[in-house]
Protein backbone atom coordinates (compact mmCIF):
# COMPACT_ATOMS: atom_id res chain seq x y z
CA UNK A 1 0.00 0.00 0.00
CA UNK A 2 1.28 3.37 -1.05
CA UNK A 3 1.63 6.30 1.10
CA UNK A 4 -1.01 8.60 0.86
CA UNK A 5 -0.65 12.23 -0.01
CA UNK A 6 -0.81 13.76 3.32
CA UNK A 7 2.29 11.40 3.83
CA UNK A 8 4.17 12.48 0.69
CA UNK A 9 3.58 15.92 1.80
CA UNK A 10 4.82 15.81 5.07
CA UNK A 11 8.15 14.31 3.80
CA UNK A 12 8.59 16.98 1.48
CA UNK A 13 7.87 19.15 4.53
CA UNK A 14 10.48 17.53 6.36
CA UNK A 15 13.17 16.99 3.44
CA UNK A 16 12.82 21.03 2.49
CA UNK A 17 12.96 22.15 6.58
CA UNK A 18 15.48 19.38 7.99
CA UNK A 19 17.23 17.30 5.57
CA UNK A 20 20.87 17.15 5.92
CA UNK A 21 21.07 15.45 2.54
CA UNK A 22 19.10 19.11 1.10
CA UNK A 23 21.69 21.15 3.09
CA UNK A 24 24.40 19.58 1.84
CA UNK A 25 24.00 18.91 -1.74
CA UNK A 26 21.14 21.32 -3.20
CA UNK A 27 22.82 24.11 -3.91
CA UNK A 28 25.82 22.23 -5.30
CA UNK A 29 23.29 20.53 -7.53
CA UNK A 30 21.65 23.79 -8.30
CA UNK A 31 24.91 25.45 -9.57
CA UNK A 32 26.27 22.63 -11.90
CA UNK A 33 22.57 22.49 -13.25
CA UNK A 34 23.26 26.30 -14.05
CA UNK A 35 26.66 25.40 -15.55
CA UNK A 36 25.68 22.49 -17.65
CA UNK A 37 22.63 24.82 -19.02
CA UNK A 38 25.43 27.01 -20.42
CA UNK A 39 26.39 24.82 -22.95
CA UNK A 40 23.52 22.49 -23.51
CA UNK A 41 21.83 24.62 -25.97
CA UNK A 42 21.65 23.56 -29.80
CA UNK A 43 23.21 26.74 -30.95
CA UNK A 44 26.45 26.14 -28.65
CA UNK A 45 26.85 22.77 -29.59
CA UNK A 46 26.42 23.76 -33.29
CA UNK A 47 29.38 26.19 -32.75
CA UNK A 48 31.77 23.98 -30.68
CA UNK A 49 34.66 22.32 -32.20
CA UNK A 50 34.80 18.12 -31.99
CA UNK A 51 37.71 18.64 -29.41
CA UNK A 52 35.58 21.19 -27.04
CA UNK A 53 32.60 18.93 -27.62
CA UNK A 54 34.37 15.61 -26.71
CA UNK A 55 36.48 17.80 -23.96
CA UNK A 56 32.77 18.88 -22.47
CA UNK A 57 31.23 15.62 -22.74
CA UNK A 58 33.86 13.74 -20.63
CA UNK A 59 33.99 16.52 -17.80
CA UNK A 60 29.78 16.06 -17.69
CA UNK A 61 29.61 12.48 -17.46
CA UNK A 62 32.68 12.37 -15.13
CA UNK A 63 30.79 14.18 -13.16
CA UNK A 64 27.42 12.87 -13.70
CA UNK A 65 26.63 16.10 -14.35
CA UNK A 66 26.72 16.42 -10.84
CA UNK A 67 23.73 14.84 -9.42
CA UNK A 68 24.41 11.12 -10.42
CA UNK A 69 26.55 8.30 -11.31
CA UNK A 70 27.04 6.98 -14.89
CA UNK A 71 28.77 3.93 -15.72
CA UNK A 72 32.20 5.22 -16.83
CA UNK A 73 32.78 1.65 -19.23
CA UNK A 74 30.28 3.70 -21.35
CA UNK A 75 31.77 6.86 -21.92
CA UNK A 76 34.05 6.23 -24.34
CA UNK A 77 31.77 4.38 -26.41
CA UNK A 78 29.01 7.21 -26.79
CA UNK A 79 31.61 10.02 -27.87
CA UNK A 80 33.57 7.41 -30.36
CA UNK A 81 31.95 9.07 -33.14
CA UNK A 82 31.66 12.64 -32.80
CA UNK A 83 29.60 13.42 -35.79
CA UNK A 84 26.82 11.10 -34.39
CA UNK A 85 27.26 12.20 -30.85
CA UNK A 86 26.51 16.06 -32.17
CA UNK A 87 23.61 14.51 -34.45
CA UNK A 88 21.92 12.80 -31.66
CA UNK A 89 22.34 15.44 -29.06
CA UNK A 90 21.11 18.29 -31.24
CA UNK A 91 17.87 16.07 -32.19
CA UNK A 92 17.63 15.51 -28.45
CA UNK A 93 17.19 19.45 -28.31
CA UNK A 94 14.86 19.91 -30.96
CA UNK A 95 11.82 21.44 -29.28
CA UNK A 96 10.25 21.20 -32.78
CA UNK A 97 9.60 16.96 -32.23
CA UNK A 98 7.85 15.63 -30.14
CA UNK A 99 9.63 14.70 -26.51
CA UNK A 100 7.70 11.45 -26.69
CA UNK A 101 9.51 10.77 -30.51
CA UNK A 102 12.63 12.21 -29.57
CA UNK A 103 13.56 9.64 -26.43
CA UNK A 104 12.05 6.73 -28.58
CA UNK A 105 14.62 7.43 -31.62
CA UNK A 106 17.62 7.63 -29.06
CA UNK A 107 16.67 5.17 -27.01
CA UNK A 108 15.84 2.39 -29.61
CA UNK A 109 15.56 4.04 -33.20
CA UNK A 110 17.43 6.34 -35.62
CA UNK A 111 19.63 8.10 -33.33
CA UNK A 112 20.45 5.43 -30.44
CA UNK A 113 24.25 5.07 -29.71
CA UNK A 114 25.44 2.24 -27.27
CA UNK A 115 25.41 3.41 -23.67
CA UNK A 116 23.75 6.29 -24.46
CA UNK A 117 20.76 5.42 -21.76
CA UNK A 118 17.67 6.89 -19.61
CA UNK A 119 19.87 8.10 -17.36
CA UNK A 120 22.34 10.70 -19.62
CA UNK A 121 19.98 11.60 -22.09
CA UNK A 122 17.26 12.87 -19.41
CA UNK A 123 20.07 14.95 -17.59
CA UNK A 124 20.72 16.42 -21.02
CA UNK A 125 16.94 17.39 -20.95
CA UNK A 126 16.65 18.37 -17.38
CA UNK A 127 20.04 21.02 -18.19
CA UNK A 128 18.71 22.28 -21.28
CA UNK A 129 14.92 23.50 -19.96
CA UNK A 130 14.95 22.49 -16.05
CA UNK A 131 11.54 23.72 -15.36
CA UNK A 132 10.02 21.42 -18.31
CA UNK A 133 12.19 17.97 -18.07
CA UNK A 134 13.09 16.03 -15.34
CA UNK A 135 16.17 13.21 -14.81
CA UNK A 136 15.03 9.75 -14.42
CA UNK A 137 16.95 7.11 -13.59
CA UNK A 138 17.28 4.02 -11.11
CA UNK A 139 17.12 6.49 -8.07
CA UNK A 140 13.79 8.09 -9.60
CA UNK A 141 12.18 4.12 -9.93
CA UNK A 142 13.35 3.58 -6.41
CA UNK A 143 11.41 6.62 -4.69
CA UNK A 144 8.40 5.99 -6.89
CA UNK A 145 8.84 2.15 -5.02
CA UNK A 146 8.97 3.91 -1.63
CA UNK A 147 5.99 5.80 -1.84
CA UNK A 148 4.49 3.22 -3.36
CA UNK A 149 3.71 4.64 -7.08
CA UNK A 150 3.38 2.39 -9.95
CA UNK A 151 4.31 4.91 -12.66
CA UNK A 152 4.83 2.74 -15.90
CA UNK A 153 4.46 -0.53 -17.41
CA UNK A 154 7.18 -2.47 -18.55
CA UNK A 155 5.37 -2.19 -21.58
CA UNK A 156 5.38 0.85 -22.09
CA UNK A 157 7.86 2.30 -24.89
CA UNK A 158 10.58 4.42 -23.42
CA UNK A 159 8.55 7.79 -24.13
CA UNK A 160 5.62 6.52 -23.22
CA UNK A 161 7.24 6.07 -19.83
CA UNK A 162 9.06 9.06 -19.33
CA UNK A 163 5.84 11.49 -19.61
CA UNK A 164 4.09 9.40 -17.32
CA UNK A 165 7.23 9.73 -15.01
CA UNK A 166 6.68 13.69 -15.99
CA UNK A 167 3.44 13.45 -14.58
CA UNK A 168 4.33 11.69 -11.16
CA UNK A 169 6.64 14.16 -10.56
CA UNK A 170 4.38 16.99 -11.46
CA UNK A 171 2.15 15.32 -9.17
CA UNK A 172 4.88 15.10 -6.19
CA UNK A 173 5.45 19.10 -7.07
CA UNK A 174 1.29 19.73 -6.66
CA UNK A 175 0.94 18.32 -3.39
CA UNK A 176 2.98 21.37 -1.44
CA UNK A 177 3.01 23.57 -4.49
CA UNK A 178 3.72 25.86 -1.15
CA UNK A 179 7.02 24.82 -1.06
CA UNK A 180 7.78 25.69 -4.67
CA UNK A 181 9.79 22.66 -5.42
CA UNK A 182 11.35 22.26 -8.78
CA UNK A 183 12.21 18.97 -11.03
CA UNK A 184 15.53 19.29 -9.48
CA UNK A 185 14.13 18.92 -5.92
CA UNK A 186 12.06 16.51 -6.57
CA UNK A 187 14.85 14.70 -7.91
CA UNK A 188 16.72 15.14 -4.82
CA UNK A 189 14.07 14.26 -2.67
CA UNK A 190 13.36 10.48 -4.35
CA UNK A 191 16.83 10.08 -3.60
CA UNK A 192 17.18 10.96 -0.20
CA UNK A 193 14.34 8.63 0.86
CA UNK A 194 15.27 5.89 -1.15
CA UNK A 195 18.93 5.91 -0.62
CA UNK A 196 19.83 7.88 2.12
CA UNK A 197 19.49 6.62 6.33
CA UNK A 198 18.16 9.64 7.03
CA UNK A 199 15.26 9.72 4.24
CA UNK A 200 14.34 5.22 5.57
CA UNK A 201 13.99 7.49 8.71
CA UNK A 202 11.79 9.79 7.94
CA UNK A 203 9.73 7.48 5.41
CA UNK A 204 9.55 5.10 9.05
CA UNK A 205 8.19 7.85 11.00
CA UNK A 206 5.84 9.15 8.51
CA UNK A 207 4.13 5.95 8.43
CA UNK A 208 4.31 5.06 11.80
CA UNK A 209 3.04 8.91 12.86
CA UNK A 210 6.37 9.70 15.29
CA UNK A 211 7.37 13.07 14.96
CA UNK A 212 10.42 14.19 12.82
CA UNK A 213 12.06 15.47 15.60
CA UNK A 214 12.95 11.95 17.66
CA UNK A 215 13.71 10.56 14.04
CA UNK A 216 16.39 13.02 14.13
CA UNK A 217 17.22 13.46 17.72
CA UNK A 218 19.47 10.10 18.76
CA UNK A 219 18.31 7.53 16.48
CA UNK A 220 16.01 5.68 18.67
CA UNK A 221 13.78 4.88 15.51
CA UNK A 222 15.56 3.38 12.54
CA UNK A 223 15.21 1.41 9.50
CA UNK A 224 18.98 1.78 8.70
CA UNK A 225 21.67 2.33 11.80
CA UNK A 226 25.20 3.30 10.97
CA UNK A 227 26.51 0.16 11.05
CA UNK A 228 24.23 -0.56 8.25
CA UNK A 229 22.11 -2.90 9.81
CA UNK A 230 18.48 -4.65 8.30
CA UNK A 231 15.85 -5.70 10.15
CA UNK A 232 14.99 -8.86 7.66
CA UNK A 233 17.49 -11.33 5.69
CA UNK A 234 14.90 -11.67 2.66
CA UNK A 235 15.35 -7.95 2.23
CA UNK A 236 19.40 -8.31 1.30
CA UNK A 237 18.86 -7.70 -1.90
CA UNK A 238 16.87 -4.81 -1.67
CA UNK A 239 19.36 -3.20 1.14
CA UNK A 240 21.90 -3.62 -1.03
CA UNK A 241 20.48 -1.70 -3.80
CA UNK A 242 19.46 1.14 -1.56
CA UNK A 243 22.90 1.46 -0.26
CA UNK A 244 25.11 0.68 -2.73
CA UNK A 245 27.68 3.03 -2.66
CA UNK A 246 27.93 2.52 1.63
CA UNK A 247 28.28 -0.85 1.09
CA UNK A 248 30.61 -1.00 -1.93
CA UNK A 249 32.36 2.84 -1.87
CA UNK A 250 32.55 5.25 -4.38
CA UNK A 251 33.85 3.21 -7.34
CA UNK A 252 31.52 0.75 -7.77
CA UNK A 253 27.90 1.52 -8.94
CA UNK A 254 25.00 -0.39 -10.57
CA UNK A 255 25.24 -0.69 -14.02
CA UNK A 256 22.58 0.42 -16.17
CA UNK A 257 21.90 0.18 -19.90
CA UNK A 258 18.95 1.33 -22.07
CA UNK A 259 16.46 -1.55 -20.98
CA UNK A 260 17.50 -2.51 -18.02
CA UNK A 261 19.25 -1.84 -14.27
CA UNK A 262 21.71 -3.45 -12.35
CA UNK A 263 19.65 -5.53 -10.17
CA UNK A 264 18.21 -8.31 -11.70
CA UNK A 265 19.44 -7.85 -14.55
CA UNK A 266 17.98 -10.19 -17.27
CA UNK A 267 20.17 -12.46 -19.67
CA UNK A 268 19.19 -15.36 -21.34
CA UNK A 269 20.85 -17.93 -18.91
CA UNK A 270 18.78 -16.05 -16.05
CA UNK A 271 18.56 -13.17 -13.80
CA UNK A 272 22.15 -11.73 -12.31
CA UNK A 273 21.32 -10.84 -8.41
CA UNK A 274 23.34 -7.54 -9.23
CA UNK A 275 25.41 -6.24 -11.90
CA UNK A 276 27.51 -3.53 -11.92
CA UNK A 277 30.68 -1.16 -13.36
CA UNK A 278 33.80 -0.68 -10.80
CA UNK A 279 34.35 3.08 -12.49
CA UNK A 280 38.11 3.12 -11.53
CA UNK A 281 39.36 -0.04 -12.61
CA UNK A 282 36.67 -0.16 -15.44
CA UNK A 283 35.54 -3.68 -14.79
CA UNK A 284 31.87 -4.92 -14.49
CA UNK A 285 31.04 -7.08 -11.28
CA UNK A 286 28.61 -9.75 -11.06
CA UNK A 287 27.45 -10.09 -7.99
CA UNK A 288 25.30 -13.06 -6.43
CA UNK A 289 23.76 -13.71 -2.74
CA UNK A 290 24.08 -17.44 -1.86
CA UNK A 291 20.38 -17.26 -0.25
CA UNK A 292 19.93 -21.17 0.82
CA UNK A 293 21.95 -22.48 -2.58
CA UNK A 294 24.47 -25.11 -2.34
CA UNK A 295 28.20 -24.39 -2.99
CA UNK A 296 28.43 -26.07 -6.37
CA UNK A 297 24.58 -24.09 -7.73
CA UNK A 298 26.10 -20.72 -7.04
CA UNK A 299 30.20 -21.48 -8.43
CA UNK A 300 28.39 -22.23 -11.47
CA UNK A 301 26.30 -19.95 -11.82
CA UNK A 302 28.27 -16.90 -11.29
CA UNK A 303 30.68 -18.35 -13.44
CA UNK A 304 28.52 -18.73 -16.37
CA UNK A 305 27.12 -15.09 -15.76
CA UNK A 306 30.57 -13.80 -15.88
CA UNK A 307 31.06 -15.29 -19.14
CA UNK A 308 27.87 -14.24 -20.55
CA UNK A 309 28.52 -10.64 -19.15
CA UNK A 310 32.00 -11.10 -20.90
CA UNK A 311 30.73 -12.02 -24.25
CA UNK A 312 27.88 -9.85 -24.52
CA UNK A 313 28.51 -6.50 -22.62
CA UNK A 314 31.78 -6.41 -21.33
CA UNK A 315 34.26 -7.72 -24.33
CA UNK A 316 37.43 -5.47 -23.71
CA UNK A 317 36.97 -5.32 -20.13
CA UNK A 318 37.74 -7.27 -17.45
CA UNK A 319 34.54 -9.24 -15.55
CA UNK A 320 34.89 -10.51 -12.06
CA UNK A 321 32.93 -11.67 -9.38
CA UNK A 322 31.28 -11.31 -5.50
CA UNK A 323 29.43 -14.17 -3.50
CA UNK A 324 27.82 -12.73 -0.70
CA UNK A 325 26.76 -15.23 1.90
CA UNK A 326 25.52 -15.09 5.73
CA UNK A 327 28.33 -18.17 7.06
CA UNK A 328 31.37 -19.14 6.13
CA UNK A 329 31.40 -22.36 3.37
CA UNK A 330 34.26 -24.34 3.32
CA UNK A 331 33.32 -26.10 -0.24
CA UNK A 332 32.65 -22.47 -1.68
CA UNK A 333 35.84 -21.44 -0.22
CA UNK A 334 37.85 -24.51 -1.55
CA UNK A 335 36.13 -24.38 -4.83
CA UNK A 336 37.41 -20.92 -5.02
CA UNK A 337 40.68 -20.92 -4.32
CA UNK A 338 41.80 -21.67 -7.84
CA UNK A 339 39.41 -18.76 -9.56
CA UNK A 340 41.13 -15.50 -8.71
CA UNK A 341 38.39 -12.97 -10.34
CA UNK A 342 35.66 -14.03 -7.57
CA UNK A 343 35.55 -13.04 -3.95
CA UNK A 344 33.29 -14.30 -1.25
CA UNK A 345 31.55 -11.39 1.76
CA UNK A 346 30.09 -12.57 4.84
CA UNK A 347 27.09 -10.29 5.86
CA UNK A 348 25.42 -9.93 9.42
CA UNK A 349 22.30 -9.32 10.02
CA UNK A 350 21.18 -7.42 13.37
CA UNK A 351 17.86 -6.21 15.38
CA UNK A 352 17.88 -4.65 18.75
CA UNK A 353 15.54 -2.98 21.00
CA UNK A 354 16.10 0.31 22.47
CA UNK A 355 13.67 1.26 25.52
CA UNK A 356 12.83 4.56 25.06
CA UNK A 357 10.30 4.68 28.78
Amino acid sequence: MGLSEEQIGKLLEWFVKMSETRKRLSEQRRRALEENNKWIQPDVIRRMSDEELERRFIEYYKSGGGRQSLNQINRDRIIRDKKRFRETILYLLDEDIEIKERIEQILGGEYHIEGFGRGILTSFLMDYKPEKYCLWNNKTDMGFSVIGWRVYESKDLWGSAYLKVLEALQRIKDIRPDLNLSFLDIDLFLHTISAEEEGMRAVKAVTEGVDFNLVESKGEISVVTESMEFAMEKYLEEFIEANFNKIFGANLELYQDEESTGRQYPTPIGNIDLLAVDREKKEFVVIELKKGRSSDVVVGQILRYMGWVKENIAKDYNVRGIIILKERDEKLEYALKLIPNVSLFLYEVSFSLKKIY
